[in-house]
């Protein structure tokens, strides 16, 4: 069932209190749809990663300003400064139940395919410190207790951690390679775990999403002909972004992308069989 239309490149997927989110970064907009319907709020300053705190309110990361904002009675707040960390753009941001967040730092020229991304931790009271480096172009993150997963586009795999008690990432591995699993098309982009600890994945170019457990094949969405963006649970039902190139001679991420020439949708699959 599709949700909305009107999106260019739907990012950061979440579902809270009856309300889906989405930051649309190219359009500039914070989107919400609710049973009433999708809901535009027009961002001079573009969000990536959006996340809710414990105490319900909306913690954004500000895809080029280096800081993390809240919303809070319908206007941004300052939450976070990180201009002392970001060197470059913020990417998708999750936390834990205590009120951590975990954001990317891009990184300078993030689509080189080196190694130059990292993760930041970020406090309750808002400060914040490098938690991991040497991650190639980190996007999606997920936590499962104490386990923090997070896509490496570039390397086509999803690398865990363990979270140590100051907030630090420890015990770098490989969760799941994905262009073993399938080819390197499936490069991940945003991720969401399910209740028994599988990741639903974002396969960019692999056009769908997928469910996995380190070396096992769950589930498959396919949208053909979409590139497969971001995606949330909310039980049995999956909220999935994708876009494509509205020129067919475009490529997308390298013409059509650059040019706005995109558009998206957001849409709900059951995957409950």
């Amino acid at each position: 069932m599709n949700l909305g239309y009107d999106v260019m490149w739907g990012e950061a997927l979440r579902y809270h209190d009856g309300t889906l989110w989405s930051s649309d970064t190219q359009a500039g907009q914070l989107v919400s749809i609710d049973a009433s319907g999708a809901h535009r709020r027009p961002l001079g300053s573009p969000t990536n990663g959006i996340w809710f705190l414990p105490d319900g309110r909306l913690a954004a990361a500000r895809w080029r300003d280096k800081r993390v904002d809240v919303l809070v009675d319908g206007e941004f707040q300052p939450y976070s400064d990180l201009s002392h960390l970001v060197r470059d753009t913020l990417g998708d941001m999750t936390g834990t139940p205590d009120g951590r967040l975990y954001v990317d730092d891009l990184g300078a020229d993030p689509h080189s395919g080196k190694d130059v991304g990292r993760i930041l931790t970020i406090d309750p009271d808002g400060t914040a410190r490098v938690a991991a480096e040497g991650l190639r172009f980190p996007n999606g993150l997920a936590v499962i207790g104490a386990t923090l997963i997070v896509a490496e586009t570039h390397a086509t795999r999803l690398t865990a951690f363990d979270i140590a008690g100051d907030g630090r990432l420890e015990n770098r591995r490989t969760w799941a390679d994905l262009g073993d699993m399938f080819d390197e098309t499936y490069r991940p982009d945003g991720i969401w775990p399910a209740a028994d600890g599988s990741i639903w994945v974002a396969a960019t170019t692999g056009e769908a999403f997928v469910r996995v457990r380190e070396s096992e094949v769950i589930n498959r969405v396919p949208t053909p002909g979409e590139f497969a963006i971001a995606c949330c649970l909310n039980g049995t039902s999956l909220y999935i972004s994708a876009s494509h190139s509205t020129d067919p001679r475009l490529s997308l991420l390298t013409e059509a992308l650059p040019q706005k020439k995109i558009k998206g949708r957001i849409a709900c699959v059951d995957v409950s069989a």
